[in-house]
């Protein structure tokens, strides 16, 4: 029987390094990169797959389509935190390992929603695009140690928000049923119902999954029940905001502004595109994680997982547990 293969199709160099690389070539694993771009087709995927022992994945569509000749496929490891565009269910019943690398990301993701907040707030990008067209008005912005921060949603990366929001002095709310609201006070967060967090808080930072339920989440009756001149912050996912309904809230001055790392379609198209071009968004181009600390120990504990499996050895970070007595692995 030859080497194992693997198949890696995020970004392969971070910092003059490859991590994930470098851990395939010390565990005596092949390995081919094939970036997984945002415009990748499922074609690309399906072939890609084609005799491939492993995956450290990216964003592309893993599904019975995309997998159909992935006949040695073992385990698929999604690098970051969501897997909302894998098959799960699928990868199951077929025996395939499902992992993720969740925590490594939570300190860049959270830099980024308070920087994105402060641009919002600040009009830090439409004030610089005056200066630099020969203009020097100051625009008016608020003080954030005068506002209320509400995080709907307070994982790892929501947690990390409330200790950066709490250094700005800011009052910290959070709404999040799956959280003992002991756990949510002991980290300086008032634990609240939907109701209260929407109408309590001058800016609201989504810390969602993406899932069926979360779909669209954030839609017409959400953004009216929010206070007026308040902001949104997501980046989290763009699937969970209906965007139509955030662009009239926008348009109509319910809603001061938004800051965006992720749109429903990346990169924008349709309504995604209208939504960014608005002056009242600062948006980037899901980059939450794009650090080169983040990106580094997301790829070394994305190929550590892969690792792990085809070494016969259980995972640490495991979406599908019940697969594991399945394939040898409990």
């Amino acid at each position: 029987m030859g080497r194992p293969r693997a198949v890696i199709t995020v970004n392969l160099d971070i910092a003059g390094r490859r991590p994930s690389a470098e851990i395939f070539d010390a565990a005596g694993i092949d390995w081919e990169h094939r970036y997984g771009a945002p415009d990748w087709l499922d074609d690309d995927t399906r072939e890609s797959l084609s005799g491939a022992d492993a995956i450290l994945a990216g964003a592309e569509r893993l599904d019975e389509s995309t997998m159909a000749d992935a006949d040695r496929l073992k385990v698929v490891c999604r690098n970051g935190v969501g897997y909302d565009r894998v098959d799960v269910d699928y990868c199951t019943r077929r025996g395939i390992v499902v992992c993720y690398t969740p925590g490594v990301m939570a300190d860049a993701v959270a830099d980024l929603a308070m920087g994105l907040l402060l641009a919002a707030v600040r009009g830090l990008s439409a004030q610089d695009r005056h200066v630099k067209a020969g203009g020097y008005e100051a625009f008016m912005g608020e003080d954030l140690a005068s506002m209320t921060l509400g995080l709907l949603g307070c994982g790892r990366i929501g947690a990390e928000v409330v200790r950066r929001a709490l250094g700005f002095r800011m009052r910290v709310q959070v709404h999040d049923p799956w959280v003992d609201p002991d756990r949510l006070r002991e980290i300086g967060a008032e634990p609240v119902d939907l109701d209260g967090l929407l109408a309590g808080s001058d800016a609201v930072s989504l810390h969602l999954p993406m899932s069926q339920e979360n779909a669209g989440i954030v839609d017409a009756g959400f953004l009216r029940r929010m206070r007026p001149g308040s902001w949104l912050i997501n980046t989290a996912r763009g699937g969970l905001v209906d965007e139509p309904a955030l662009i009239a809230a926008l348009e109509a001055g319910h809603l001061a502004g938004a800051g965006l790392d992720c749109q429903a379609t990346e990169p924008p198209v349709g309504d995604s595109a209208r939504l960014v071009a608005l002056d009242r968004v600062v948006a980037t181009p899901h980059s939450g994680s794009n650090t080169v600390t983040a990106r580094t120990r997301m790829a070394e504990l994305g190929a550590r997982e892969i690792v792990a499996v085809l070494e016969g050895r259980r995972p640490r970070n495991v979406v599908n547990p019940e697969v594991l007595e399945k394939v040898g692995l409990a």
